[in-house]
Formats: structure tokens, sequence, C-alpha cells
């Protein structure tokens, strides 16, 4: 073999090589991405099976409070309360549960001693899947077929067990039905309703959401002003401060 031969012959062996050496660096940044996103596909899937779990909350006994059922709502505390809460959510709105775990105690408390009427309004804008629609349904046959309390303690069960929206069809009717009777709503009239959609409910919900402009939730109106705009903690913090003052 001549000598240059034998360099070329050197030169296509380095180039082997060194691609050789740029694969199996290449490959390493592959398994890498790979076992990454096995991992983090193993800690959505535990947290999957989590949120969709039985609560490990109980709802809070309000039991006192006085109550007033609507076309599309419940009402907690007076009529004649200084402060109007009214509150647009959807059962499967990540931002509504928030918004709930952060206001509930405050807002039940505050209902309990007069200060604050609070109006929840269901409402079903997050139609990717078929949850909120029976979510919501179940809900509005509880109001209407069983205790005021009962929708209430419901209405709180389904926001501590929220599923996550990319799963939520996995949640079956049967799961929804465990927690109406934890939350001691399942008598004949609310099993029977739950069967087929409540249209009036729906349309009332609707109504009620056009005529505020509702774009989103969660909505809240506060002393008939609808706060636009605002993060989840901007609202908690308006409402507090709201009924902080009694006004």
């Amino acid at each position: 073999m001549s000598q240059q031969n034998r360099e070329s012959h050197r030169t296509e062996k380095a180039a082997a090589v060194q691609a050789a050496a740029a694969r199996k660096q290449r490959n390493g940044r592959i398994a890498l991405v790979v076992g990454v996103l096995v991992v983090l596909g193993a800690v959505v899937a535990a947290g999957t099976w989590a949120g969709s779990g039985k609560s490990k909350v109980d709802p809070g006994d309000y039991s006192g409070i006085a109550t007033a059922v609507t076309a599309s709502s419940l009402k907690l505390g007076p009529a004649d309360a200084p402060v109007k809460v009214v509150i647009y959510e959807d059962f499967l709105c990540p931002y509504c549960r928030q918004l709930e775990a952060s206001t509930r105690d405050f807002l039940r408390e505050n209902a309990a001693k007069g200060k604050v009427e609070v109006e929840y309004r269901p409402v079903n804008i997050l139609t990717s899947s078929t949850y909120s629609a029976r979510a919501m349904n179940t809900w509005a046959a509880v109001l209407a077929h069983a205790a005021p309390t009962a929708a209430l303690k419901l209405h709180d069960l389904l926001f501590e067990n929220q599923p996550y929206e990319q799963n939520a069809d996995e949640t079956t009717d049967a799961d929804i039905l465990a927690l109406v009777e934890k939350a001691g709503g399942d008598n004949a009239e609310v099993l029977a309703a739950a069967k087929t959609q409540d249209a009036a409910f729906f349309t009332a919900s609707a109504w009620a959401a056009s005529s505020i402009g509702l774009t989103g939730t969660p909505t809240v109106v506060l002393d008939g002003q609808k706060l636009d705009g605002l993060s989840v903690e901007q609202i908690i913090s308006a409402i507090e401060k709201k009924v902080a003052a009694g006004s």
C-alpha cells in the first residue's frame, strides 16, 4: 500500500470512529430524553389516578346557613347580606377548583354570620369531553330533588375529586353517582333525573352566562360588578376586601 493510500485509509478510519462516537452521544441524549418522558408520564399517570380518587377532605358542615334554590343556582347566606358574590364555574375548570379551595371556608363562614350571600352558578363551557355536562347535570338533579345541603356537599366533592381535563371521560357516571351518595343525595328521584339531561337547567344556566357576557371560568360578579381581566389570586383578594369592608 502506497503512502498516499495509507493516509487515505487512516483518514477514513478516523472519520468512521468520529461518526460512531457521534452516534453514541446522540443515542445517549435520546435515551436520556426518553427516560425523562417515561418518568414524567409516570408522574402524570399517578397524578391522574390520585386526582380521580376519593376525596381526602370531607366537605364542611354548613347545614345552618340559609339556602335558596333558583332555576340554575344555589344561594347561601341571607338575601339581605351586605355583600353579594356570584360565582360562575365549570366543574372541570382547574382555575375554578383553585378559587373554590381558596374561598370556600371564608365565604361559608361569612355567609353563616350574615355578612355575604354567595351564589354558585355552574356552567358548561368545557365541551372537549362529556364530563363537564355530566357532572353539571347530576348536580342539577340533586339540586332539584334533594336537600340544598346535599347539593352543596356534592358541589364541594365534585371540585375535590375533579379529574384532569384530558382524562375526564375516564370518570364514569357511576363515579359521579358515588359522590352523590357521599353527599347524601342519592334518592330515587335524583337517580332517575340524572339519567337524562335537564334541558331547562342547561338553558337557564346558558342564559345567565350570556346575560353577563361570560367568556371563561371562573367568572365572579361582586356586588353587581363583573370582575374582568383578573387572576384567580386577584379575584380572591377582591372578594376578601369587599367582605371585610362590609359593602
